[in-house]
Formats: structure tokens, sequence, C-alpha cells
């Protein structure tokens, strides 16, 4: 008779410990978007600007796609690492 109740307080301190281990998980982290090896070399205002950006990288034979700011500030223009120096020099150049 003893041993059910031991069992239920077992299994309540026991989710107890996975509730509070999981309510200190970064949260934000979680939801942030993951575009695995791409790298951002601009953020730019409108999807314009964005059009702009990527034809001129396109004229350099670079790669790029565009992506919105987890921020809501606008968009993110992202490319491959080999490319992110020729697109960094491209766009300073302008």
């Amino acid at each position: 008779m003893l041993l059910v109740p031991l069992i239920g307080l077992s299994v309540m301190a026991l989710l107890a410990v996975v509730l509070r281990w999981a309510s200190n998980l970064d949260t934000d982290k979680a939801h942030r978007k993951d575009y695995g090896l791409l790298k951002e070399v601009a953020r730019v205002p409108s999807s314009t600007a964005a059009r702009m950006v990527e034809e001129r990288l396109q004229d350099v034979g670079v790669r790029a796609t565009t992506v919105p700011d987890p921020e809501g500030n606008g968009l993110r223009i992202l490319v491959f690492p080999a490319d992110q120096a020729t697109a960094i020099r491209t766009l300073l150049a302008d």
C-alpha cells in the first residue's frame, strides 16, 4: 500500500524537474531562423532595394537570397561564405 503513493510522488518530482529545466531554455533562440551556411552582407529597408542589391550581386556572379529581418526591420541579403568577400567589395564599391 505504501508503494503506490511513493511511485506517484516520484513521478511528480521527476516532472517538476523536467518542467523547471524546460522553462529555463532560451526560447528566443528557438524562434530564430537558421539559414545554414548563408552569411548576411546587407540589410535593406524595402523589397525594391533588395531586388537592386540582388541584381548587382548577380552581375558579378554572386548568388544571393533575401529574407525578412527577425526584428521586422526590413530585409537581409544573404550569400554563401565563398562569395561573402566579393559581395561586400561589390556593394561597398557602389
